[in-house]
């Protein structure tokens, strides 16, 4: 795996550092470790894994990468409204590439995260502020963008230790979002507290 620019932009959740210890004012903190797994071959699948979003996926989310109107539904399947290929067995093909797994996460994506509530399907709009891939830690970490139940940023990483144990590290400063969000704000906490404890038994075999 390669290391993205070493001019990284700022985030308040520092996925690259071991240790989080420059948390912001004003927020509520998060952070939590979950086992996945050991090894190699761990890591590795569950970083590809990551890196297209299948821990929001698997959590009850879908995601729409507003990327020439790629969309990812809760199946992982991708489809475009104009320009998408179809292969002899049906599965969709976008730009020639096959299409079993949603984009991969990339800095300054802009993905309209709906999180599933029966029919409904909330809208919480977000931007990709980063994208760690190293050999020993990946993941990404996105904020919030007006019309998000929230105010604040979240981190996925992926890590190694040097026991060859394999990590999912949470990270994330919160607060109310904007408008008719404040009203709804105990809601919405309980709402991380389920959805966290999914996103710990997503990548897990």
């Amino acid at each position: 795996m390669a290391a993205h620019s070493q001019e990284r932009p700022e985030t308040l959740t520092h996925p690259l550092s071991p240790r989080w210890l420059e948390r912001p004012d004003g927020y509520r903190h998060f952070e939590s470790a979950y086992f996945v797994g050991h090894g190699t071959e761990t890591f590795d699948r569950c970083a590809e894994q990551l890196l297209h979003w299948e821990v929001k996926i698997r959590s009850g989310f879908d995601i729409e990468v507003n990327v020439d109107a790629v969309h990812v539904g809760s199946a992982g399947a991708v489809r475009r409204a104009a320009g998408a290929e179809s292969t002899a067995d049906g599965d969709a093909r976008v730009d020639g590439v096959d299409s079993g797994l949603p984009p991969r996460v990339e800095p300054g994506q802009e993905p309209t995260i709906r999180v599933r509530l029966g029919p409904f399907r909330l809208p919480e709009p977000s931007r990709v502020i980063d994208v760690v891939d190293t050999e020993d830690r990946c993941g990404f970490t996105y904020g919030t963008k007006p019309g998000h139940p929230i105010t604040g940023e979240e981190s996925f990483i992926l890590v190694r230790t040097a026991d060859d144990r394999v990590f999912l590290v949470l990270r994330s400063v919160s607060r109310a979002g904007l408008g008719i969000w404040r009203l709804g704000e105990p809601f919405v906490r309980l709402a991380q507290i389920v959805y966290r404890r999914r996103y710990g038994r997503a990548l897990r075999s």
